[in-house]
């Protein structure tokens, strides 16, 4: 088999044992492309962008949400991470804990919008937290961009700006970037973890 050859096939692993797949590899790849075409069309008049992915789980989406976005706008956008999390364990919500990091305003155009980044949408306790932190910072403007928006576990109104896929179901989601005990993050689709 040719280097060519090699770099267009796939490799198709096995769903490991106890998780069913929900959306696929391509499945999420299609789903990030329609978020950057409406993220660069939203921003399309303005010259920088922060892009705050919410971490550790939206590490994969933000990083392939930055990569569509510079094909469309190169040189647009600003990444500086922040560190929040709302759950202790898989279930328990607690009082979020979000952490700037240090370098974080020499990271960021305080004159240019954000948009936060994140994995998934469901309670919306870290995510009005992280609004409010964001509003007190004084960004011009804070939108949304999740790769899951998961409406039917929240209690009160917030919508995300841009979003790839809608989640009714009420089941915990692992891969990419979600995680079960801080295991499974890495796997490349995402997948409902079975009782």
């Amino acid at each position: 088999m040719s280097d060519s050859t090699m770099a267009h096939s796939r490799v198709t692993h096995p769903t490991p044992p106890g998780l069913r797949m929900l959306w696929s590899t391509d499945a999420i790849r299609s789903g990030i492309e329609r978020v950057a075409d409406d993220v660069a069309a939203a921003f399309e008049a303005v010259g920088t962008v922060n892009l705050i992915p919410v971490m550790t789980g939206a590490m994969p989406f933000a990083a392939a949400l930055a990569t569509a976005l510079e094909q469309r706008a190169p040189g647009h956008w600003l990444i500086a991470p922040v560190f929040a999390s709302a759950y202790d364990g898989d279930s328990a919500v607690r009082t979020p804990v979000i952490e700037f990091p240090p370098t974080f305003d020499r990271r960021v155009d305080p004159d240019a919008p954000v948009l936060l980044i994140d994995d998934i949408l469901d309670t919306a306790t870290t995510m009005r937290a992280l609004l409010a932190a964001f509003a007190v910072r004084g960004f011009p403007a804070v939108r949304v961009a999740v790769l899951i928006d998961r409406p039917t576990r929240r209690d009160t109104p917030l919508e995300p700006d841009f979003h790839a896929f809608t989640l009714d179901e009420d089941h915990w989601l692992v891969g990419f970037g979600m995680d079960s005990e801080r295991r499974y993050r890495g796997l490349d689709a995402i997948y409902v973890r079975e009782p």
